[in-house]
C-alpha cells in the first residue's frame, strides 16, 4: 500500500502571530524557544505583550542543532505545558528534539539510539505539544513529524514520531520580511527541493504529486519577485504557503537523492541546507528522467515546461537567481573528489526512482558545481 497523507497540524494564517499564539495558549504554562535575532527584532516583546510571560525564554538555538545542543538546552527547560517555537527550521527541529528527550525522562542513551540507530520510541512516549511559528519559507518542519538533528561527528540524523507533529502552525508572512537575501533564497530552494524530491520518489502518491506541483508553481512565480521586493507581504505569504505544501508532499514521501548528496556539503563546508539540496536538482532531474520520464510530469507542470525541458529550465532559473555566486562562497567543483561514497545516505537514496551509487552521486555533484561555479 502507498503511504497515506497524514498531517494533524492545525494551520492558522488569518491573524498576526502574537494574537494567534495568545489565543492558542489560553492558560497553559508555555516555554518560548527561539534564536537570538528575534529578541533584537522585537518579536519576543510583541509576543509576550499579547500572550503574557512564559515560564522561560530560551533564545540561544543554533543553526543545524546537534545532539549535544539538544542535551544542553533540554537541561535548561522548566516544567511547561507547551513549547512555542519561533524561528526557522532549526528552531522547530530543536523543539522536537527537546520535547522528545524530555518525554524520554532525559534518557540521552535512548534518545541517541533512536536518532542514530532507528530504535522505535516507547508506546508511552508523550511529548508536550509544540506551536510552530515559522519565520522562514523552506523547511516545512511546521507540518512534519521529523526534526533534523546533527551528530557531533557531522552526520545528519532525525528524531521522528507521529506525536512530534506540531499541534498548531501559525503562519505570519510579516515575520519573513527580515530574512536577508541569502536566507530567503536558500529557504525557497529548500522548499523547491522538497517538492521535486517528493515527485521522483518511490513513495509518491497522487496527492503528494499535487501538493508538490502546486508548490513548484508558486515558487517559480514568486521566489524571483520576493528577492527583488522582500517587503512584499503578499509575495511572502505565497512563499510560506508553497513551503507548507512542499512540506505536505515531503512529509508523505520523505526525501531522495538530492538530499542524500547534500549532507556532506552542509556538514563539512557549512553550506546552507537549501543551497546544498538544490544545486544538483537539474542533474538529478536528467538522471531520473532516463527510466520514467512521465513520472516527472508534476514538476514539468509546476515549471510550465515539457518534461524534457526540466533540467534546462531549472538551470536558467537558477542563473537568474545567481545561485552560482552563493555556492562559490563555500566550495569549488574539486571538493567532490574527497567524498567517495559519503554522498549516499542509504535511506534517502533508496527513495529515489532510479538506483544510484556513490560514484554516480559524485559525478552528479561535480557536474552541477562545474555548471554553476566552474571557477
Amino acid at each position: 500500500m502507498s503511504r497515506p497523507f497524514h498531517c494533524p497540524t492545525r494551520i492558522h494564517s488569518a491573524s498576526s502571530f502574537d494574537i494567534a499564539v495568545a489565543g492558542l495558549l489560553a492558560d497553559r504554562k508555555w516555554l518560548l524557544l527561539t534564536s537570538a535575532g528575534w529578541k533584537q527584532r522585537g518579536a519576543i516583546e510583541v509576543l509576550t505583550a499579547a500572550a503574557g510571560q512564559p515560564v522561560a525564554i530560551i533564545d540561544s538555538v543554533p543553526a543545524n542543532p546537534r545532539i549535544s545542543d539538544i542535551e544542553k538546552l533540554s537541561a535548561a527547560i522548566p516544567n511547561a505545558d507547551v513549547v512555542v517555537a519561533l524561528g526557522g527550521g532549526s528552531v522547530i527541529d530543536t523543539a522536537k528534539g527537546i520535547v522528545a528527550l524530555t518525554a524520554l525522562g532525559s534518557d540521552l542513551k535512548l534518545f541517541i539510539a533512536h536518532v542514530k540507530d532507528g530504535l522505535e520510541l516507547p508506546n508511552a512516549f508523550a511529548p508536550i505539544p509544540i506551536i510552530a511559528v515559522p519565520t522562514t519559507s523552506g523547511t516545512g518542519s511546521e507540518v512534519t513529524r521529523w526534526g533534523t538533528i546533527w551528530g557531533d561527528e557531522n552526520v545528519k540524523f532525525s528524531v521522528h514520531n507521529p506525536t512530534l507533529f506540531p499541534s498548531d502552525a501559525v503562519i505570519d508572512p510579516a515575520l519573513c520580511t527580515s530574512m536577508p537575501p541569502d536566507v530567503t533564497l536558500s529557504s525557497g530552494l529548500d522548499a523547491l527541493s522538497h517538492a521535486m524530491e517528493a515527485v521522483w520518489n518511490q513513495n509518491n502518491t497522487p496527492l503528494s504529486d499535487h501538493f508538490a506541483s502546486v508548490a513548484i508553481m508558486s515558487l517559480r512565480e514568486n521566489l524571483d519577485q520576493v528577492m527583488v521586493d522582500p517587503e512584499n507581504i503578499e509575495t511572502r505569504r505565497r512563499l510560506q504557503m508553497a513551503a507548507l505544501f512542499a512540506g505536505y508532499a515531503m512529509g508523505t514521501t520523505q526525501t531522495a537523492l538530492a538530499h542524500s548528496i547534500s549532507y556532506p556539503f552542509t556538514a563539512h563546508f557549512g553550506m546552507p541546507h537549501g543551497f546544498a539540496c538544490s544545486f544538483t536538482l537539474p542533474e538529478v532531474a536528467r538522471y531520473n528522467s532516463v527510466d520514467q520520464p512521465e513520472r516527472l510530469t508534476p514538476i514539468a507542470t509546476g515549471l510550465s515546461c515539457a518534461v524534457s525541458e526540466i533540467p534546462d529550465a531549472l538551470e536558467a532559473w537558477f542563473d537568474e537567481l545567481d545561485l552560482g555566486q552563493y555556492l562559490a562562497g563555500y566550495v569549488s567543483p574539486d571538493v567532490t573528489d574527497q567524498f567517495g561514497n559519503s554522498l549516499i545516505t542509504p535511506a534517502r537514496a533508496a527513495n529515489n526512482l532510479r538506483d544510484v551509487n556513490g560514484k554516480i552521486a559524485q559525478s552528479l555533484a561535480r557536474r552541477s558545481l562545474e555548471r554553476f561555479c566552474p571557477n
